[in-house]
């Protein structure tokens, strides 16, 4: 008998059993972020998180991995449903890339407690930041199927809240989007993450093809830093060991200055795990006076290149020495030229001192749906307010109503990606 391959969907799973090499051969053109290796690390790292992952498997070897991790009680805020909601944290601190929120909604939000919310089920890569699926095959139905049988096992197992916060707007994840509004979600925007094709043919050749004021900044950014007095390296591989720990506490400063908060321990587990996988991983390293004091770590997978992790000593180097740049646009984009690779992937956070310095955006959607149908209208106001002032703070907003509310993240590295 003919026909396709039969699709089989299970819910509350653990990781597929790949290695580093299993990952480039199986999932080839997959964000390193939602690979076993790096979710495997992760959940080492979040012990509070519960690993509840969904996975299809049709025929011999081919699978389709969406992540899900169960929250019994309030995590940190980039994981926290409400937060999406537009909830302030008492403790101050912000989602990634954070905007001001309305602190009458913050009220009402935080009035109806945690019943209502808690245990959720979070989709995605936590330290990642990436809602989507891991795939090596591909049906029309494929997202929708796995959405549709998700959410009501996790209702049926007494979740309250599925948030799918971080879904990129690349090729085919409207599917996501689409598939939980259809079982009752809401969704809105979040923001942006920018990305770099290499369409040139070399360093010289990018940067002769960017417009005038593009390449002035940049040839500015690497002038400021070369005066700035810091000296800067890469070291790949087993090389990298010895600066993890440093790496990690220059990336959560630079985190804590932007009003989000990591510890260094989820960076040390992840990048050892990383480091002990030989996944291709490369750090940029900056130091000045003998000291370590800006650091981007990378990932290289096929022909793209990832830049995830950056950190900054700012009391040594100053708030305006280019150093951001250099380490983090600059040197990757350089590297990725003379290797023949086709694109830099730089996630979210800075967003708009990297598309003045060339990059392309894609739109990053949060989705949401709750197990109280009663409840789920007002969730839709509270995200559409949340997505509104989203837009706001990304510069989206018409000129006639935008109010300055800032983007965490600023111009001097991102919290969420690469620093």
């Amino acid at each position: 008998m003919g026909g396709a391959p039969r699709v089989v969907v299970k819910t509350g799973q653990g990781l597929p059993d790949l290695d580093w090499k299993g990952e480039l051969a199986d999932l080839t053109d997959v964000f390193p972020y939602l690979g076993p290796t790096w979710l495997g690390a992760s959940e080492k790292a979040l012990t509070d998180l519960q690993p509840w992952h969904t996975v299809a498997s049709r025929a011999r070897g081919e699978l389709a991995l969406l992540p899900g991790y169960v929250m019994t009680t309030p995590p940190v805020v980039d994981h926290e449903p409400r937060t999406y909601l537009g909830w302030q944290a008492p403790t101050g601190e912000e989602v990634c890339c954070g905007a001001q929120t309305d602190a009458c909604i913050s009220g009402e939000v935080d009035a109806l407690g945690t019943e209502p919310f808690f245990p959720a089920l979070l989709l995605g890569s936590p330290l990642g930041y990436r809602t989507e699926v891991a795939y090596n095959f591909w049906t029309p139905s494929l997202m929708a199927q796995l959405v549709s049988e998700l959410v009501p096992a996790a209702f049926e197992q007494g979740i309250k809240c599925v948030v799918a916060p971080w879904i990129s707007g690349r090729s085919g994840n409207d599917a996501i989007v689409t598939a939980l509004q259809q079982v009752g979600g809401h969704s809105t925007f979040w923001g942006y993450e920018d990305y770099l094709r290499l369409d040139a043919d070399s360093w010289d050749g990018h940067l002769a093809a960017l417009p005038l004021k593009k390449r002035q900044r940049i040839k500015s950014d690497v002038r400021r830093a070369e005066a700035a007095g810091v000296r800067v390296e890469r070291v790949d591989g087993e090389a990298i060991r010895p600066y993890v720990t440093r790496i990690a506490e220059l990336t959560c400063l630079n985190r804590e200055k932007n009003g989000a908060g990591e510890e260094p321990a989820h960076i040390v587990d992840v990048l050892t795990a990383l480091l002990d996988a030989r996944a291709d991983v490369r750090a940029y390293l900056g130091t000045k006076d003998g000291a370590l004091v800006a650091t981007c770590v990378v990932i290289r997978k096929h022909h793209r290149l990832f830049p995830k992790w950056a950190g900054f000593d700012y009391a040594a180097i100053g708030e305006r020495s280019g150093i951001y740049f250099a380490l983090v646009l600059d040197a990757p984009v350089r590297d990725a030229y003379a290797e023949g690779l086709r694109t830099v992937e730089f996630g979210a956070g800075a967003h708009q001192a990297k598309a003045l310095r060339g990059c392309s955006p894609r739109p990053v959607t949060t989705a949401m749906v709750v197990s109280d149908p009663e409840l789920r209208p007002q969730v839709a106001k509270w995200m559409d307010a949340f997505g509104a002032s989203r837009r706001v703070a990304f510069g989206d907003a018409p000129a006639a109503t935008r109010t300055p509310l800032p983007v965490v993240s600023g111009g001097s590295g991102a919290c969420c990606s690469d620093g």
